[in-house]
């Protein structure tokens, strides 16, 4: 009996024991009826609206342009060489750049044709007819904005094999672009780009000054792009491979001091036009020819064919003829639709350029001159009263050259 008790009074203690803690989790906790008129009552409450987030999307310019800036021969003869010569024994050819130096630094891509070789400054140095320049002299075209060197004319062989091969050498070494000629495998162009406008550019020389033979035939075909129309209808198949927008050519053509352009350069323009070439720019004649739009199917062609010297010592004083001081700065705005991605180049303008000989010192400087500026009274050299109207005749001969 007293077992049984025992029992019941073990029983009744767990059971409170149980209770209490039941009683205790419900205090706290809703019961699941509570909890199914809970949610029963949300189903009948409208949910509050969210506002909604725009989308946001990324999209492309309608247009995407470039500035192309452009420019003819630079070479440099001996009174240049001695001009720039320092009394520690180096050079500085800056000064012949200061007053150009704004309008080459706002292009997206600045080009040149480099008409000489940069062989070593211990090989010494010459001016014509095998040149031979200051490894100082590209610094000067560094620090004046220039971009892309040309190297394919008529004086890439003056140094021979190792001509070439030091002048891309001093050239990498500045982190500058060339074209033209080639140490190893040939390269046929190069393409330049800024936000998807893609341009191919090409680069082409006559010929060598019947210095042909300092090289093998087969090192002549792969290290300077020689004019040869087959190869360059190849070679801009090949770039258009490239989903290029735009097509550039350098021409290295045409007779020296001619002012109208050959018939054989015509015909070549027209050859390069049809083969889908949107821009032929000149050098070689040291003076400037005429422009033109050569009309290609559905598009259109823009040749300069001489842009003249850039800076030199060809001049009135030392050839008789004033036409080699005068050259060019052509500006050219490539505009992509990206909409229609059809790509034309807008809008075309020309500076007139002009070469001032002063004497310093037993010393020619060479400055190249922006003429308008300089007839504006904007730069800081006094000139001349004759020096003002060789700058007059400069600009009008240019112009009239360019714009018949």
């Amino acid at each position: 009996m007293k077992r049984s008790l025992f029992f019941i009074v073990l029983l009744l203690t767990f059971v409170g024991i149980s209770l209490i803690a039941v009683d205790k989790y419900t205090a706290f906790a809703p019961s699941l009826v509570e909890a199914e008129l809970d949610y029963q009552q949300l189903e009948k409450e409208p949910l509050e609206e969210v506002e909604e987030v725009e989308e946001i999307s990324i999209k492309p310019p309608k247009t995407t342009q470039i500035l192309i800036v452009a420019v003819g021969d630079i070479m440099f003869h001996m009174p240049q060489i001695n001009g720039a010569r320092l009394s520690n024994g180096g050079f500085d050819f800056s000064p012949s750049f200061k007053y150009i130096k704004s309008d080459i630094e706002s292009a997206d891509f600045a080009i040149a044709n480099l008409e000489t070789v940069i062989g070593g400054n211990e090989k010494g140095f010459k001016g014509f007819p095998r040149f031979n320049s200051p490894v100082e002299s590209l610094d000067a075209l560094k620090i004046a904005g220039f971009d892309i060197l040309i190297t394919a004319n008529n004086h890439s062989l003056d140094g021979g094999k190792n001509g070439i091969i030091n002048t891309i050498n001093e050239i990498e070494k500045r982190d500058l672009l060339h074209l033209g000629t080639s140490k190893e495998e040939r390269k046929p162009y190069i393409i330049i780009e800024k936000e998807g406008l893609r341009i191919g550019l090409l680069s082409y020389t006559y010929g060598l000054n019947g210095l042909d033979s300092l090289l093998s035939r087969e090192d002549k075909s792969r290290m300077i792009n020689l004019i040869d129309e087959e190869v360059i209808k190849k070679d801009i198949e090949n770039i258009k491979s490239e989903n290029v927008d735009f097509i550039i050519s350098y021409m290295h053509w045409g007779n020296e001091y001619h002012k109208e352009p050959s018939e054989p350069q015509k015909k070549l323009a027209r050859t390069l036009a049809n083969s889908g070439v949107d821009l032929i720019l000149g050098s070689h004649p040291h003076v400037i020819q005429m422009s033109d739009k050569l009309i290609s199917g559905p598009s259109s062609t823009y040749v300069v064919y001489s842009m003249g010297n850039f800076i030199s010592n060809q001049s009135y004083q030392t050839m008789g003829v004033s036409s080699t001081e005068d050259g060019l700065i052509f500006k050219g705005k490539i505009t992509k639709d990206n909409q229609t991605l059809i790509t034309k180049l807008e809008e075309v303008s020309y500076e007139p350029t002009w070469v001032y000989r002063e004497l310093k010192n037993k010393r020619y400087a060479h400055y190249i001159i922006p003429v308008e500026k300089a007839l504006k009274g904007e730069l800081d050299i006094e000139f001349t009263q004759k020096t003002i109207e060789r700058l007059e005749k400069s600009k009008s001969d240019t112009l009239n050259i360019l714009n018949k």
